[in-house]
């Protein structure tokens, strides 16, 4: 009986444990890479402001002035222009830094798959600068910024459709430890 009860209960941990694991590989930044299909849309992750956001606005933006936080801002096919839709949560990054001259940013420019990978990182970098150039108007000082251009090679999403590409093209902005 005694054998029996202990078998249950190793049986029982072991199962438990297995359920606990995910299965999922790792993607960039240790976030797991899934496929465009696993998304409603490029709006899951919306701004206020965006169509599709879910959350408070007035929350949102006082969050980001106390705590900041890592951010993506996304551009479109084969430019370095930030949307317009963006600006207003760059002007709250902006702020932050300026206020906070100890803090730092690392600005990573990401690209779909299309194109040579000479070009995606040449474009990643120029999507870098223009993201760099915002913050600098804004009072951020350039040695507060640190960027490097992935290109294509760090996909959050794989897939060959629109909602990867869209997903794909953006700079990540990620503060680092200090």
């Amino acid at each position: 009986m005694k054998r029996l009860v202990m078998t249950t209960l190793i049986g029982l941990g072991a199962v438990a444990l297995t359920a606990c694991s995910t299965g999922r590989s790792a993607g960039t930044g240790g976030l797991p890479r899934t496929s465009a299909d696993d998304y409603q849309s490029a709006q899951t992750y919306a701004l206020p402001g965006q169509p599709g956001y879910r959350g408070n606005e007035y929350a949102f933006y006082k969050n980001a002035m106390t705590a900041p936080a890592n951010q993506t801002y996304y551009f479109s096919f084969d430019s370095s222009q930030m949307r317009p839709i963006d600006l207003q949560a760059m002007r709250i990054q902006a702020s932050y830094l300026a206020t906070h001259p100890n803090a730092r940013i690392r600005l990573e420019g990401n690209t779909d798959n299309r194109g040579s990978r000479e070009y995606n990182i040449a474009l990643g970098w120029r999507r870098d600068q223009a993201v760099a150039r915002l913050l600098e108007q804004q009072g951020v000082r350039r040695s507060q910024i640190q960027m490097v251009s992935y290109g294509k090679e760090h996909p959050v999403v794989e897939g060959n459709n629109e909602k990867a590409w869209a997903l794909n093209r953006r700079v990540n902005l990620v503060y680092k430890a200090q």
